[in-house]
């Protein structure tokens, strides 16, 4: 039986991790957010398909975020749980005004490297022009 290479390929999508981060900057701009809040929102992206993402990994980058300065977090007075809300911080409006610039960046080259495979074999210059 052939195996499916495609299966949980990044090819299929749903594995660009390196996106937690630009998402979360998005989220906490709309307004401080619970992490719970946080996970559904990043699962309601296309690069997600609406699968979950893995809560460790999430709040893990919220942490990482956090020691650089880029968010902050407090307790939810309004809690009786004691959950925390993350909010950014002026770094972390910054980090998203250079993620804003750094993805549109790399929408051009996403772009040149979907028209290149989108080439039909015969599409290609010869020598000759």
């Amino acid at each position: 039986m052939k195996k499916d290479s495609t299966r949980r390929c990044p090819c299929q999508g749903g594995t660009l991790v390196r996106f937690v981060q630009p998402i979360i900057l998005s989220i906490l701009y709309e307004g401080p957010c619970h992490g719970y809040v946080i996970l559904q929102k990043i699962a309601k992206t296309r690069l997600w398909n609406s699968e979950t993402p893995d809560p460790a990994g999430v709040y893990r980058a919220l942490k990482d975020m956090e020691d650089r300065g880029l968010i902050s977090s407090y307790v939810d007075p309004e809690s009786l749980t004691e959950r925390k809300l993350f909010k950014l911080t002026e770094e972390g409006l910054e980090c998203r005004k250079s993620w804003l610039k750094t993805l549109r960046q790399y929408r051009l080259g996403l772009n040149e490297v979907i028209s290149m495979l989108g080439k039909e074999p015969d599409d290609t210059p010869s020598e000759d022009d």
